[in-house]
């Protein structure tokens, strides 16, 4: 019998397709269909990190490569839960290649979908329908076992539902849950168990306007796709935007990286990660963050150079870094909205000295308007702008050539 749980608020009103066709036009569900999990608008960016995962040609805002892989990765489509999450659809041929992706939080495997247009007992009966007959739940256990060895994938599994509910409806997430739940307990292809510690399987059930997908999470529940940093401080960046960040910066093995206002380190770490470089340059105005970025990147990554300087003027030759990745202050954390007016036109003049022609800077900032009027008046151009949500907040991620 279960206890009856306190009351929810219902789902937000609006759920986002980012493919360009209407939530509910729906998907066709085929073996190999992956779903990357990112904050919210950084779906292109985990795209093109799984296709060159992949081998296949990477192509801006999800295109996928048909030249020499089109076989190995496809990219189907983006969707977004409003101000939580981001997800990209992939169809994949080895999905082992996720094991080392940094842009994406988790990965899992389409193991249901369903176009759901009615509403209540009806809509939560297709629900059910659908995680009841889920087909292609053995290989996406397969696929786990694989990323995450050591799991138990036999007849008698433990499992747990996440439910996410975005768009219009007439029930709530408890509901839905319910639903799937008694959906996954009516298979006959395993004793499943239902439970909320330790579970051997975790499904993530989303009903996102009018498409219901149901996934299951190639890594274990209590996994982090990233390791954890020595030493914390307020407003560091989550390991895969930081990672995504770095990314769209182009990396190649002779990068001479520069974050100028470092605070833990999260960017300078990601982007080593990411690849070869010749050199990692960072610093912060605060020694406790010089400290901290210090203490994470330890003797691991080098060459690297860190100290503490004002980034408005920056102990560094002209043109001396190619590439050059910053987390500006949102005037939240740190200093206010009247500080960065005065702050940004000095930290932009600096940093277009130290760069090099040619070289690539990535920003992110929740300062759009003040970005756009700094834009107006400089002979910047962003290549690339992604509008993004970071922790509930608007922002903007900025990617441009000097």
């Amino acid at each position: 019998m279960r206890s009856k749980p306190a009351r929810e608020a219902p789902a937000p009103r609006s759920a986002q397709s980012r493919d360009g066709a209407a939530a509910g036009r729906g998907l066709r569900l085929t073996p190999g269909l992956y779903v990357l999990q990112t904050q919210p608008g950084f779906e292109a960016v985990a795209l093109e990190e799984a296709a060159a995962l992949a081998g296949a040609s990477p192509k801006a805002d999800g295109a996928s490569g048909r030249a020499r892989n089109a076989v190995a990765f496809k990219a189907v489509g983006r969707r977004t839960v409003p101000r939580r999450s981001g997800m990209a659809l992939i169809r994949l041929a080895r999905p082992e290649a996720l094991a080392f992706g940094r842009t994406f939080e988790d990965a899992f495997a389409l193991v249901g979908y369903c176009a759901v247009a009615q509403q209540g007992r009806a809509a939560l009966l297709k629900v059910q329908s659908a995680a009841s007959d889920a087909a292609f739940i053995d290989r996406a256990l397969a696929t786990k076992g694989r990323l995450s060895p050591g799991g138990r994938a036999g007849h008698r599994l433990r499992f747990r539902v996440v439910a996410r509910l975005a768009g219009r409806t007439d029930f709530l997430r408890r509901d839905l849950r319910r639903a799937v739940e008694d959906g996954i307990c009516r298979r006959a292809d395993r004793a499943w168990r239902m439970v909320e510690e330790r579970p051997d399987v975790e499904f993530w059930a989303t009903m996102l306007g009018e498409e219901f997908f149901l996934a299951l999470r190639l890594s274990g529940p209590h996994a982090q796709r990233s390791e954890s940093l020595a030493v914390q401080r307020p407003a560091a960046l989550r390991p895969s935007v930081a990672a995504a960040l770095a990314w769209l910066s182009n990396p190649a093995p002779d990068d001479v990286v520069l974050d100028p206002m470092c605070g833990t380190g999260s960017l300078m770490i990601e982007r080593a990660r990411l690849g070869r470089y010749a050199m990692l340059l960072g610093g912060d105005l605060a020694p406790q963050a010089v400290a901290a970025a210090r203490a994470n990147l330890g003797h691991r990554y080098k060459p690297c150079g860190l100290a503490r300087w004002d980034a408005r003027q920056l102990p560094l030759r002209d043109q001396s870094v190619s590439k050059l990745l910053c987390n500006l202050p949102w005037g939240l954390t740190h200093g206010t909205a009247a500080d960065n007016r005065l702050l940004y036109p000095a930290l932009l003049q600096e940093f277009i000295r130290v760069l090099q022609p040619g070289g690539r800077m990535v920003l992110l900032t929740a300062e759009g308007s003040l970005m756009r009027k700094l834009w107006s008046s400089r002979l910047l151009t962003p290549e690339r702008l992604l509008h993004v949500t970071i922790l509930g907040r608007p922002a903007q991620v900025y990617a441009l050539r000097r």
